[in-house]
């Protein structure tokens, strides 16, 4: 009976089931968009409908395979909260919206004035279950859990609330101060663990859902930022990846914080993530096919790919064509939230494979914009790794190749379920730490190397892309 771990990758705007292997060869993955739904300026996302997703995808990575699931482990966003009643049901879906922007504001400033060693992402929690707790009332009466994207998977798996310390305190507790001036109960939030800690095993009910053994090891797995970093083979002081997923993110790892430096999250237990986000950025792509196609998500790998196929027959620098993926705001280098994106030097001439081609490009420039800030903190890259659904796109790795003037390695668009398939080999004793998992189950597919010559034209492109950039400050208002 053939042997793996299977992995759940719950992202901002997919949720990606996949098996591996032992050896941490991917043996199958499927993914669902999620739905978004949108009133009066609020925007939400249905938990239970991850979890039914992730049951639908279950069943079918599994399909007709005779397995032994060895343990099953977690990827996931950080900063949504979803509300879960004594029952085990879900009374409130997880907001992407500011609605609690002046609970969120006011939390900062505390944090600020007091010194208090609170992650962003403990934050986002604090300050939503401020919210709820004021908007909420008769619902935060039967409140039992709040609990990140991922977390509310590893209840329904297990029954237990339990998060990671990257995703939540960074570090092995939640801060007292912190839960006072909140007036939080510690019991609604979920402890934090390592990402390699059991969290509990199958229950029966899910046992019955998935089609997969009760009892089965459940890992706390890891923020899709850390899986990722893991995943790729980028963990140790050094290393640097780069996320094209829905943001498009730098990461550096370090055994130190560089002064100066945006520091994201530890790395347990000793190691410091540093970086940026491009927001939206490696959304854009999506953002553009589902202009040009629709939003059918069955069928997008097939867009993506004749659209890049189209893209690569564009000329470099898209023709004089820039795009500024700005969709949601930017936040690094500089924060400017009322950055709004835009093509231009649009002329008759161009077609779709242009402007494809100017979005590959303008996330590309975004993220050099990031990188070259965070190179500054953290000094040459040891190697860069890609990661994310963009991966698979060999048109932008070559081109980010040229505009980071680095050379890129890629492996598969599993990455980040390749972490948290990491973490559980280390949960199951095959290995003594993250680093040595990770050189024997990362495989590398794909390098891409900047040259002297083309790596000249796109800085030429990068100057006007610049150029642009400053230019739409007028209309952004800023």
């Amino acid at each position: 009976m053939r042997r793996a771990i299977l992995t759940y990758d719950l992202g901002t705007t997919r949720l990606k089931v996949a098996l591996f292997a032992p050896s941490g060869r991917l043996l199958a993955q499927r993914a669902a968009r999620h739905v978004e739904h949108h009133v009066d300026g609020r925007q939400w996302q249905q938990a239970d409908r991850w979890w039914s997703d992730a049951v639908r995808l279950t069943r079918e990575v599994i399909g007709k395979r005779t397995l032994a699931i060895d343990a099953i482990s977690l990827s996931g966003r950080g900063g949504a909260a979803i509300f879960v009643g004594a029952d085990g049901s879900v009374i409130g879906d997880p907001w992407s919206d500011l609605r609690h922007r002046g609970e969120l504001e006011a939390l900062a400033a505390w944090r600020r004035a007091r010194g208090v060693d609170l992650s962003g992402y403990a934050i986002a929690l604090l300050a939503k279950t401020q919210w709820f707790a004021a908007n909420e009332p008769d619902k935060v009466r039967g409140l039992r859990h709040v609990l990140y994207a991922k977390d509310f998977l590893l209840f329904r798996l297990t029954g237990a609330a339990v998060t990671d310390w990257s995703s939540g305190p960074d570090g092995p507790v939640w801060p007292t101060s912190a839960l006072e001036h909140t007036r939080t109960a510690a019991a609604l939030l979920p402890r934090p663990a390592l990402p390699w800690d059991v969290a509990g095993g199958l229950c029966a009910g899910a046992a019955r859902a998935l089609g997969v053994a009760a009892g089965t090891p459940v890992v706390v797995g890891g923020h899709d930022g850390i899986c990722a970093n893991v995943g790729a083979a980028a963990a140790f002081p050094g290393a640097y990846a780069i996320t094209l997923g829905t943001n498009a993110v730098v990461r550096a790892i370090q055994s130190t914080h560089p002064a100066g430096s945006l520091r994201f999250y530890g790395l347990p237990r000793d190691r410091h993530v540093i970086g940026g986000d491009a927001l939206m950025g490696g959304r854009a792509a999506d953002w553009f096919l589902d202009l040009v196609y629709g939003a059918d998500d069955r069928a997008r790998a097939r867009h993506f790919r004749a659209m890049d196929d189209a893209a690569a027959g564009a000329p470099a620098g898209a023709d004089g064509v820039r795009f500024l993926p700005f969709l949601a705001g930017q936040i690094a280098p500089e924060r400017r939230l009322g950055a709004r994106a835009a093509f231009v030097g649009l002329a008759a001439n161009h077609d779709r494979a242009t402007l494809h081609r100017a979005v590959l490009e303008g996330a590309a420039f975004a993220i050099r914009d990031i990188f070259e800030h965070v190179r500054g903190w953290c000094g040459a890259p040891a190697l860069v790794r890609v990661t994310g659904s963009g991966a698979k796109s060999a048109l932008w790795c070559d081109v980010l190749a040229q505009c980071v003037g680095e050379p890129l390695e890629v492996s598969d668009e599993a990455v980040e379920g390749r972490g948290a398939a990491i973490f559980a080999a280390l949960a199951l004793g095959r290995f003594g730490d993250y680093d040595a998992a990770a050189a024997a189950m990362v495989p590398i597919r794909a390098r891409y190397e900047p040259s002297p010559e083309r790596r000249e034209r796109y800085d030429a492109y990068y100057r006007a892309w610049r150029d642009a950039l400053d230019a739409n400050r007028v209309l952004d208002g800023k």
